[in-house]
């Protein structure tokens, strides 16, 4: 499903669901909160499944969201990649220019424009299917761009699976997989560490690690 609605009111949301269990847990009285409803503090791309974080209220939403904002949060993928890697780990590095009109990123080298946006993603290889190609990954992203996983393995010749917006040729869903986030709870001070792995489909069959 998607975060959100693209248009008017979709209840098949994520964010709809959402209300709809706190409202079912009575955890959210929409009559008595006025004007806040529970909220998502972080988006994944529409194609991109997997872990997200939600607020049941506006003090939790705001915390929250300045813990993502000073980057406290760990987040990890699972992807599944076409092709080898040369390296067991790495760090990229890139500049991402958002051309909004077309829906799609543009990486660079080098910053050059006002608009260019630092990229910065650290990668292990989990494993390799020699058959047909495919790496799995598990990328920490150090930054939060737009298509940032999906642009810097792609502009290296190692598109995600599923992925035809950025050259992949394979049918299925964008093998991206938001399967861990670790933080320190705001209002308790505990570590909060959750995951969730793949579902049992392909391509993550390719792969025991995924199991």
């Amino acid at each position: 499903v998607l975060c959100h609605s693209a248009g008017e009111w979709d209840y098949n949301t994520l964010i709809a669901n959402i209300q709809a269990y706190a409202y079912q847990k009575g955890e959210w009285r929409p009559r008595e909160e006025n004007a806040f409803a529970p909220a998502l503090c972080n988006r994944i791309d529409r194609n991109t499944c997997g872990l997200v974080i939600a607020a049941k209220n506006a003090a939790a939403l705001r915390e929250m969201n300045e813990i993502i904002r000073e980057r406290d949060v760990k987040k990890l993928y699972l992807a599944a990649a076409k092709g080898r890697f040369a390296e067991k780990s790495g760090r990229l590095v890139s500049y991402l220019e958002k051309l909004a009109d077309e829906n799609r990123v543009v990486v660079k080298d080098k910053k050059n424009g006002a608009g260019d946006k630092k990229a910065v993603s650290l990668y292990t290889v989990l494993g390799y299917n020699e058959k047909l190609d495919v790496s799995l990954l598990e990328i920490e992203l150090v930054t939060g761009r737009t298509h940032q996983i999906r642009v810097q393995f792609a502009s290296r010749g190692l598109p995600l699976l599923g992925d035809i917006r950025y050259g992949s040729k394979a049918e299925c869903t964008t093998a991206l997989w938001s399967h861990r986030m670790a933080f320190t709870h705001p209002v308790t001070g505990k570590p909060v560490d959750v995951s969730c792995p793949p579902p049992r489909r392909w391509p993550w069959t390719l792969f025991p690690e995924t199991e």
